[in-house]
């Protein structure tokens, strides 16, 4: 069912203990339409278009805090109090802002091709240079390149038309405003092992936009962590393999699941 909430638009099916799934930067929540009927079988799944995408473009994307309130407001609204938040690269950014502000409303945290860590200054000035070619180019050049990361050099044909629509249609100034908002987003690595519940990390083998180790040094620091590196995926690992992506997520729920059980014994 298709739901707003302040002019942010947003699905929930199912029925059973919540999951929230958050969208990465240029996309929209269709990137979880295979996940949500999966695991819509046995939980309740709300998946939101963020603020500045999909079916939310006309919101103005502001900072990764405020995102992180927003989404907030949105399960309060929903009396979701415990949900596990599952991340996609900047939606893994807003799922760690979440755990910061409000640890106590959380069963598991799920950073799918994402980084607790803020963005280094190689990458700030990457995203400084995107940002001034946008603006006197335009933005067909800059999606042309973008599409053509988001999967593995050998999964091209994988990415969905629907999804290359969204990512075209995406405004100006939510990439503009998104990009400032990811470039200055706070480095949340700290909190990591202060979180008792379970945290994810899913890596795409031929991922290049996080290095490897630095998502196996932030998995160490946690109290209970759970790792997957899926094969043959670059950042869009829930298209590329979809049955290994799947597999991890229905891990990652029942391990969750099973560490808040013991805790209410």
């Amino acid at each position: 069912m298709i739901k707003t909430y302040q002019n942010t638009s947003y699905t929930k099916v199912g029925s059973g203990p919540h999951l929230c799934f958050l969208h990465g930067f240029c996309e929209d929540s269709s990137i979880w339409e295979n996940t949500i009927e999966y695991l819509s079988k046995t939980h309740s799944c709300i998946s939101i278009d963020l603020p500045g995408f999909g079916k939310s473009k006309s919101e103005k994307f502001e900072t990764i805090t405020g995102l992180a309130q927003h989404v907030f407001q949105i399960l309060q609204y929903e009396e979701i109090k415990e949900p596990i938040i599952f991340g996609h690269s900047l939606g893994g950014y807003i799922a760690c802002e979440y755990a910061h502000l409000y640890p106590q409303n959380l069963l598991g945290l799920g950073l799918i091709h994402s980084t607790s860590l803020s963005d280094g200054p190689m990458k700030k000035e990457n995203r400084k240079k995107a940002i001034n070619f946008i603006k006197k180019h335009g933005t067909d050049d800059f999606f042309q390149l973008f599409i053509k990361n988001l999967v593995a050099e050998n999964n091209q044909l994988l990415i969905p038309k629907n999804l290359v629509h969204v990512i075209k249609n995406t405004p100006k100034n939510s990439i503009i405003n998104g990009m400032k908002a990811m470039m200055n987003r706070p480095d949340r690595k700290h909190i990591l092992p202060l979180i008792d519940y379970p945290i994810l990390f899913i890596i795409g083998e031929k991922d290049e936009h996080y290095p490897k180790h630095e998502i196996f040094n932030q998995a160490s620091i946690c109290k209970l962590a759970q790792v997957n590196v899926i094969e043959n995926s670059g950042h869009l690992s829930m298209m590329e393999n979809e049955k290994d992506f799947l597999d991890a997520l229905q891990q990652f729920v029942l391990f969750s699941e099973a560490v808040n059980a013991s805790h209410d014994i």
